[in-house]
């Protein structure tokens, strides 16, 4: 049976195309379109699709408002569809915070030969989103961050390497949340996110927590209480010079960019004890190896 889906978009022309290329896949049947966020919730309530796709950008009631709805009532996979993502992130971000499972970047200019382009990935996301189920994720619960002295008699040198790819921002969010400014170790993240998102995603982080929180650079030191994001387009890794571990940063053409198998390899080459991994939410093998 095909996979149902829901196209929402303003633009007629861009519900047209998007219907087109996901209809180019035989395992994908687009039951409905909607013009708006309100449209949208009305037509989730009668035709019930598997999988939406969503414009952020609209009139009435946005994409961002319109997702918050969705998961609130009628949770299920959402896969963003929006320029907007191209113009630093903010807004794509808060989406997959919000419950998005994934997002496809629509090319700025106008040309269909360029808007086909995203053709591939399109279908790709959606056919992945129609396996995840939203409604068995509950809602994170509300809990006292850990107390300050909680990591008293812990040792000093030690490191936390997180990976995440498809919900992970949502999950992130409430993890570093729950640790304190004194924490003892140094964190390092790797999450699969494009390039330009890179520094808007752990600028967001920054705000959510009381550690420090910066993109990784070249022979930056891992130091506990701080957070280093792994940059996207190159592996992170580590090395021990000196007494101290620093960032390692190579040119990949991995599938993946950052690995989390390439962090978790490396940190546990370095550290042979005193070593936490941490795999969250995702899609792909990446980091189960």
């Amino acid at each position: 049976m095909a996979i149902t889906v829901l196209v929402v978009d303003d633009s007629a022309f861009m519900r047209q195309l998007i219907k087109q290329m996901l209809e180019s896949d035989p395992a994908i049947k687009v039951i409905a379109v909607a013009t708006d966020g309100i449209d949208a919730l009305n037509k989730i309530e009668f035709f019930r699709p598997q999988v939406v796709t969503l414009d952020l950008e609209m009139p009435r009631m946005d994409g961002l408002t319109m997702l918050a709805e969705v998961m609130r009532k009628h949770p299920l996979p959402v896969v963003v569809v929006s320029s907007i993502a191209a113009e630093g992130g903010e807004q794509t971000l808060q989406a997959l915070e919000l419950g998005a499972v994934d997002f496809v970047t629509k090319p700025v200019a106008k040309p269909s030969q360029e808007l086909w382009q995203i053709q591939d990935e399109l279908v790709l996301k959606v056919k992945a989103a129609a396996g995840v189920r939203p409604d068995l994720i509950k809602q994170l619960p509300v809990t006292k961050p850990v107390p300050e002295k909680a990591f008293a008699g812990v040792p000093s040198t030690g490191i936390v390497a997180v990976g995440a790819s498809t919900g992970g921002p949502r999950a992130l969010r409430y993890l570093l949340s729950q640790i304190p400014a004194d924490f003892p170790w140094g964190i390092i993240i790797a999450q699969h996110i494009p390039v330009e998102f890179t520094q808007s995603f752990a600028s967001r982080l920054g705000a959510l927590t009381s550690l420090r929180v910066k993109v990784a650079a070249e022979d930056d030191e891992v130091r506990s209480g701080q957070v280093l994001v792994a940059p996207s387009g190159l592996q992170t890794g580590v090395v021990k010079e000196d007494g101290k571990t620093r960032i390692k940063l190579e040119q990949s053409d991995a599938i993946y960019r950052p690995s989390i198998d390439y962090l978790f390899n490396s940190v546990a080459a370095v550290y042979k004890e005193n070593t936490v991994g941490v795999l969250l939410t995702g899609m792909g093998a990446d980091g189960a190896y």
